[in-house]
């Protein structure tokens, strides 16, 4: 089911830049995004899901300044993959 992939995918995320939620604007910036879209996949708010794919789209410019470390490589890995579940999920 694609609304738990999109978890997976956003545990993920959240594993590999958590640590650095005190450290970096950005950071914390990304994680309270994705606990806003666990919010609206748990209630299946399509439209909140909307709004954050094209926050996620995003991402990658947030994400220039650190590209290079590979945890920041990592977690565009998987905002790429959870992009493709939130699009399924919203066409359904």
């Amino acid at each position: 089911m694609s609304v738990n992939k999109a978890l997976q995918e956003i545990e993920a995320i959240e594993n590999l830049i958590g640590p650095y939620e005190y450290e970096s604007h950005d950071a914390k910036q990304v994680l309270m995004g994705l606990r806003d879209l666990r919010k609206a996949l748990e209630t299946m708010d399509k439209e909140k899901i909307r709004q954050k794919i094209n926050e996620i789209m995003s991402i990658e410019a947030a994400a220039a300044p650190y590209r290079g470390y590979g945890f920041v490589e990592e977690a565009l890995e998987h905002a790429g993959r959870l992009l493709e579940e939130l699009r399924k999920i919203v066409s359904e």
